[in-house]
């Protein structure tokens, strides 16, 4: 815009200097004519100065702005990339079961891992039972035995998710990475239809033996009467797991369950009784 005015301004005079030029010799019109030509070419000059200013500001500003977008956008990206590999530091229950919880959902396939079951000491009793404390000692290591096994999944996966109030403590730390979860559960007691699902925090946490068909039966034992007066009591139930990018990558789940039959008839083994004040506690872990 301000070149085209310029360039009218030049023209005008031109044509204002020939009209009088009519009037003149043509010497004056020459001298005119140069004067007018050095007018026009350093008005011309200047107008093209200052609008190359003008635009090399512009473009100044442009860039200027642009590499403040660049700076923002990376500083952005930068920041997201941070909170992603920030993990948690946290002591809140509500916030390290929220966060476990989430890991648990997303870590599909699990790694692969080992669940052991085993007797903690012997089976005791009255009665016929104490008598026999060592065959069904043996009995029973036998039937858990079995249950030692490869695992491809991650415990209580499917199950209801973990409450904050589920846990005694709560604690996650990253380092690297990698977020370290350590969660330790309030003790669970089941009567004769334990749900293993959403049962209790033992339940929701780890997972349960369940009904206590499931739990005898896990000891190589049936009960024909007297259900009601059996007792499971989960204790010393934690997880401790590590989590990247959002998935569960190993990790250990315990609890140790307390039997008691207190006055039931079962048959267990090749032994069938009446079982008065039987107790027994199996030890349940899974490792990845």
């Amino acid at each position: 815009m301000k070149k085209l005015l310029a360039i009218l301004l030049a023209l005008t005079m031109v044509f204002a200097f020939v009209a009088c030029g009519s009037k003149t010799t043509d010497e004056t019109t020459t001298e005119a004519t140069e004067e007018v030509t050095e007018e026009i070419t350093e008005a011309t000059e200047e107008a093209t100065e200052a609008t190359d200013a003008t635009e090399a500001t512009e473009a100044g500003a442009d860039a200027t702005e642009a590499s403040a977008e660049d700076a923002s956008d990376a500083s952005e990206s930068e920041t997201e990339t941070t909170a992603a590999d920030e993990g948690l530091n946290s002591t809140d229950p509500a916030e390290v079961v929220a966060f476990y919880n989430a890991a648990r959902k997303a870590t599909k396939p699990a790694p692969k891992g080992n669940q052991t079951m085993a007797l903690v000491g012997d089976i005791s009793g009255d009665g016929a039972i104490g008598a026999f404390a060592g065959p069904l000692t043996s009995a029973a290591n036998s039937a858990l035995s079995k249950n030692s096994k490869e695992t491809d999944w991650i415990p209580a996966a499917d199950h209801a998710d973990i409450k904050p109030e589920d846990v005694t403590s709560a604690k996650a730390t990253t380092k690297d990475g990698v977020t370290t979860i350590e969660l330790k559960f309030k003790d669970q007691t089941d009567g004769p239809n334990g749900d293993s699902n959403n049962g209790g925090a033992v339940a929701r946490g780890v997972g349960t033996l369940g009904s206590i068909d499931g739990a005898l039966n896990e000891l190589g034992a049936e009960i024909s009467e007297g259900k009601d007066t059996v007792k499971l009591t989960y204790t010393d139930a934690y997880l401790k797991a590590t989590v990247k990018d959002g998935k569960i990558t190993g990790g250990t789940w315990h609890y140790r369950v307390n039997i008691l039959v207190g006055n039931a008839k079962a048959k267990l083994s090749i032994l069938s009784a009446n079982l008065r004040n039987l107790k027994a506690t199996v030890d349940y872990k899974v490792v990845i």
